[in-house]
């Protein structure tokens, strides 16, 4: 299983870069008098902030570009790459924590619908099991009746009226264990979404 860092570790990995990168800015390009090539680790606390925290990284992105300015300005090579240099800092945040935030609103879509699914799973379950039980004694008690009646017609001059009458019975109780089923179809195909129109028509009937 994937361990995901607590906020406290995100918040010190991005702390500890910040400070990098402040170093890196002060040490290099002040002192060395140089920008180029060390700029690069910033886009490392930018992916990780707009991963981690969405659009919020746009502010990391504007403080960074904001810290380059002063620096520039001592040194003396402000200018356009300056500029281009700080605007990317805040596209690149932009873009990474827009289709973070998507991401994550997507998986949060995908995991409520299984949670979804799951709870009218367990209804469905729930309604089976109770009508799997109303439907266990009627059928036991329907068959031990025929069984009754077979073995009176197997006496000498059975009653053939009493049996006609009492099969006449055990009919209506075979009419209402249909009805049953049938409800039991229809829940099962109200509940189910996906399943074919031809299939829905045929458990329906």
């Amino acid at each position: 299983m994937e361990k995901k860092p607590t906020e406290g570790m995100k918040l010190a990995i991005l702390v500890a870069l910040a400070i990098l990168c402040i170093g890196l800015e002060i040490g290099i390009h002040l002192f060395a008098r140089t920008a180029v090539g060390y700029t690069h680790i910033f886009y490392l606390l930018l992916v990780l902030a707009g991963i981690w925290y969405h659009r919020l990284a746009v502010w990391v992105a504007v403080a960074l570009a904001a810290a380059t300015i002063p620096t520039s300005l001592y040194v003396g090579d402000f200018g356009w790459a300056t500029l281009l240099r700080g605007s990317m800092f805040i596209v690149v945040a932009y873009v990474v924590g827009t289709l973070s935030a998507e991401r994550d609103r997507g998986r949060e879509q995908l995991l409520q619908q299984k949670q979804e699914i799951e709870e009218k799973h367990a209804a469905l379950i729930g309604y089976i099991s109770e009508v799997a039980l109303r439907l266990k004694n009627p059928v036991a008690i329907l068959r031990d009746n025929l069984a009754g009646i077979i073995a009176s017609l197997g006496k000498d001059n059975p009653d053939l009226e009493s049996a006609r009458m009492e099969l006449t019975v055990q009919v209506s109780h075979a009419d209402q264990i249909l009805v049953n089923l049938q409800e039991l179809n229809k829940a099962v195909v109200e509940c189910h979404e996906d399943i074919p129109q031809a299939y829905r028509e045929f458990l329906n009937r």
